[in-house]
């Protein structure tokens, strides 16, 4: 029950103040790119010298746990996210609710960037909609400055699938960042435009690996996966012996 009231607590919230949840049929978005079966949308706001990116995908996908799978192996996150060259977490208040430490290599002369991000999780799950999200909240201030790297002053994102039907879900990956240091804002937004494009395309194959399939994790009210706490996974995700 406390489980069930926290998640239905923090939907609300989100729901409320995140501009993630906002129409998606808002007219400020703006389609740039349509290929590979994904689409790239922008928005400008007036408070940032930078654009929001949006990307948006439908794929096949069968066992819902393997998103969950991906998103817990950190040492795989530079193969399908984006700019990122490392990921860790740092703390965890529960499995719902985690910080993490993004770094991510920039070619000279620009300096390399590190993120600090709260990575809370929503799932909404109903005889009428399933989803799950998570939102990426900027914490700069949660770890000691590093010189090693410029930490970006301002970072928001999404990432996370909505049930379509059948074996069908659509992937959403939105981003704004101000990567901070000495980065011209039309340079700045060109990465930007790409970094959705990239992740979903990259992401949607790995998340159909052998090793992300039969997976379960009982923090997740999910309907779809093989693996159940009755089947061959324990809650752990690994075989039970």
């Amino acid at each position: 029950m406390e489980r069930v009231l926290r998640i239905g607590l923090a939907l609300l919230c989100v729901l409320l103040l995140s501009p993630a949840f906002a129409d998606e049929n808002d007219t400020d978005w703006k389609l740039v790119s349509d290929r590979n079966e994904i689409q790239v949308y922008m928005k400008h706001r007036d408070e940032s010298r930078l654009k929001t990116f949006r990307g948006v995908t439908r794929f096949e996908l069968k066992d819902e746990f393997a998103l969950a799978a991906v998103l817990n192996d950190y040492g795989s996150y530079p193969k399908w996210l984006h700019f990122v060259d490392s990921a860790e977490e740092f703390d965890r208040r529960g499995p719902l609710d985690r910080s993490l430490r993004f770094t991510t290599q920039l070619p000279w002369p620009l300096a390399d960037r590190e993120a600090v991000l709260q990575a809370d999780v929503q799932q909404k799950v109903t005889t009428e909609e399933e989803s799950v999200m998570i939102e990426l909240i900027n914490q700069p201030d949660a770890l000691p400055p590093n010189n090693d790297y410029i930490r970006f002053p301002e970072m928001w994102g999404k990432l996370g699938f909505r049930r379509l039907g059948d074996d069908q879900v659509e992937m959403t990956y939105e981003l704004i960042l101000d990567p901070g240091g000495y980065i011209p804002a039309w340079i700045a937004n060109i990465l930007l435009r790409d970094a959705p494009y990239f992740t979903l395309e990259r992401l949607r194959r790995i998340i159909l690996k052998p090793e992300y399939q039969n997976q379960y994790y009982d923090y997740l009210d999910l309907l779809r996966g093989p693996g159940r706490p009755d089947s061959t996974t324990n809650i752990a995700g690994q075989p039970k012996s």
